[in-house]
């Protein structure tokens, strides 16, 4: 089992905050120009919290992801998609995409 770590580096560690997510609930897509679209994916209590934890990032905001322990890469908040329902073998799940953008340093 595979976890990737989100953090939110607000600069405040009272507002700081790590949430680690199972990879079955993640689908990775590379876009051009450093853009990730994060897939997420399952039942309703297992996205909520995770849901919440993008939902409440402001546009641009820091979120370094780390994938299994290899080391935090820094990308910004983009965005969240709607929230939706559909089903996986006849049970209903939440469905939702966050968009990140890497980081690039301009030298």
């Amino acid at each position: 089992m595979v976890k990737i770590a989100f953090y939110r580096v607000s600069g405040s560690k009272k507002k700081d905050k790590l949430i680690e997510v199972d990879d079955k609930y993640i689908g990775l897509q590379n876009r051009r120009e450093g853009a990730l679209i994060v897939k997420f994916r399952g039942p309703e209590d297992d996205l909520m919290e995770i849901h919440d934890f993008f939902d409440a990032l402001d546009d641009a905001e820091s979120v370094p992801v780390d994938i299994d322990s290899t080391g935090p890469v820094e990308y910004y908040f983009r965005g969240i998609s709607p929230l939706n329902d559909e089903t996986d073998e006849g049970f209903p799940i939440k469905t939702f995409d966050v968009t990140l953008q890497l980081r690039r340093e301009i030298l």
